[in-house]
């Protein structure tokens, strides 16, 4: 008899939608601090333009990625 894996009952923590909303919109708010960083600006004014891009992008992604699962 077959051994089911101990992780086949358990859904994930995140869907594959949210996990890419999530990355994404990371990969903004750092650009977004890397280049504030390169202006000459301070770390707080990094993390505060980071921070600010990433609840940004956060908004714009959820509106843009469609979350029907592919099916029509």
């Amino acid at each position: 008899m077959a051994r089911e894996s101990r992780t086949a009952g358990r859904p994930y923590l995140l869907s594959v939608r949210a996990s890419l909303i999530l990355t994404l919109s990371l990969l903004v708010g750092g650009a977004a601090a890397g280049l504030t960083i390169a202006s000459g600006e301070g770390w707080t004014g990094a993390l505060l333009a980071g921070g600010a891009a990433v609840g940004g992008a956060i908004a714009l992604f959820n509106q843009i990625i469609d979350d029907s699962d592919g099916v029509r």
